[in-house]
């Protein structure tokens, strides 16, 4: 149990309850909009909005590490469940089972982003097969998804067969993954982020190439563009500060502080979807403000669809 909260946790802990926040409320307003707009019925979109459901369960794990820090790690009171269970309150075990729904969208999110931009490269470089593609939606999205889901099993299952019941921790979506189910994780997701760049930065170039004159198409760049961004902000971040601070510092209570701050970048990205995607997605800025009963300006923009963007040259438009 944790007796004193340990001074650095204290501002990180309310930053990143407010993230839980505006992640929660954010992402069910994007979640929302998919369900009540017919429109949304692309592959895309679909993921889209499990990415924005992934984001959502990945942050609300900050409320039960608000929870164990300013209530004494009194765990136990969350669920009788675990009372039944006879797990000790503030346990790796315990954790786990609290957590698994963070661990779930955290470990799904960074494949997500690789299959969206594998997608957005696919309508771009070959708008033909797209088509073709997308004309059996089901089969194409479980394949698109057959990946994200395998990585997340794999990783949640290693996580479960390695949990520790006698092991104290904070309860934080990184220590929620026992055993070397972490760093697993870390090493992996460096590699999907290195997929992630390139993947948008070749769709990038084929974009700039197929648009060199076509003003309309800068929306395109800068969804891009600030994608990119996030991934080296976020993920990026996180995933090397973790593999840095477990294999260059020795103090265990230090390398799970740098854990947990290191996650401050991906932290802003899961919270911040709904701001990017009214901001550059016009599609979605419609939807949002008819949401909220306000009138929809009557302009064009380009659409998120790759079939209302190939009567424009065979290209596609915003992630």
């Amino acid at each position: 149990m944790i007796s004193a909260i340990p001074p650095p946790l204290i501002p990180i802990a309310l930053f990143y309850f407010l993230c839980a926040i505006v992640s929660l409320i954010g992402n069910m307003i994007m979640i929302i909009c998919f369900f009540r707009e017919r429109k949304f019925n692309s592959p895309c979109h679909y993921m889209i909005t499990l990415a924005c459901a992934a984001d959502m369960l990945h942050l609300c794990g900050h409320f039960v590490f608000n929870f164990q820090l300013f209530y004494d790690g009194r765990l136990k009171q969350l669920w009788t469940f675990f009372i039944i269970l006879r797990l000790g309150p503030g346990s790796q075990e315990l954790c786990f089972w609290l957590l698994l729904p963070s661990c779930i969208g955290l470990a799904i999110s960074g494949p997500l982003l690789l299959s969206m931009g594998i997608d957005r490269f696919l309508a771009c470089q070959c708008p033909m097969v797209y088509r073709q593609l997308c004309s059996r939606p089901a089969m194409y999205l479980l394949l698109q998804l057959f990946f994200p889901i395998i990585h997340t099993v794999y990783l949640n299952v290693s996580s479960f067969v390695q949990r520790d019941p006698k092991t104290m921790v904070i309860c934080q979506v990184p220590l929620a993954m026992s055993g070397d189910s972490f760093e697993k994780f870390n090493q992996g997701g460096l590699i999907i982020n290195i997929g992630v760049v390139i993947v948008y930065f070749v769709t990038f170039l084929k974009l700039r190439r197929l648009a060199g004159s076509a003003t309309h198409l800068k929306v395109v760049f800068r969804s891009i563009l600030y994608t990119v961004i996030f991934v080296i902000l976020g993920w990026s971040t996180v995933t090397m500060m973790n593999i840095a601070s477990i294999h260059l510092v020795e103090d265990i209570d230090t390398v799970h502080i740098l854990m947990i701050y290191a996650g401050i970048g991906l932290n802003m990205a899961c919270a911040s979807n709904i701001f990017v995607f009214y901001a550059i997605n016009s599609e979605y800025r419609a939807a949002i403000r008819k949401l909220f009963g306000k009138s929809v300006p009557i302009k064009i923009h380009p659409s998120t669809s790759m079939f209302a963007s190939t009567a424009r040259g065979n290209t596609v438009t915003k992630f």
